[in-house]
């Protein structure tokens, strides 16, 4: 199993971050590089969120939204045949009154052999994209623009 997590501090309150990660659940693709699109599910769907992605269209199902302690959590379908779970955590704590550590990562359930040998790189390649990832976000949510990176990819798919 693997178990990712990055941290990046956002300078604007805890209550100010959690409405953004709740209530732009289904916008990250404003903000989060490699994301092209992204919407609420349908209700025959039985998603909250499907977005498309460099590495293919994730589904995500929302289980766990904990307004008192600011942790959000959702499952993740849509990856390689050989992963068979994913949870990913979104969490916040209060810094001070104006600035907010977030954690995300999720936990990575593979199949035994082929699952155990992927860990390997899928551990490196997330261990690189998630600090970025949060950078994005920081940048959005602290100046309501994309990061220059999400900027450069929204002016080369026009």
């Amino acid at each position: 199993m693997l178990d990712i997590k990055a941290t990046r501090r956002i300078n604007k309150p805890i209550e100010e971050v959690w409405r953004f990660v709740v209530d732009e659940f289904t916008n990250n693709h404003e903000w989060a590089f490699g994301t092209s699109s992204c919407r609420a599910g349908t209700e025959s769907e039985d998603f909250d969120r499907i977005c498309h992605t460099e590495s293919g269209t994730l589904k995500d199902t929302i289980t766990k939204v904990d307004d008192d302690d600011h942790v959000l959590e959702f499952s993740v379908t849509g990856l390689p045949f050989f992963v068979r779970s994913v949870v990913a955590t979104w969490s916040l704590e209060p810094v001070s009154d104006t600035e907010t550590d977030i954690t995300i990562g999720p936990r990575i359930q593979t199949m035994p052999l082929i699952g155990n040998l992927m860990e390997i790189p899928m551990k490196k390649a997330l261990n690189e994209l998630y600090p970025e990832l949060l950078n994005d976000m920081a940048i959005f949510v602290e100046t309501g623009q994309p990061s220059p990176r999400k900027q450069q990819e929204l002016a080369t798919s026009d």
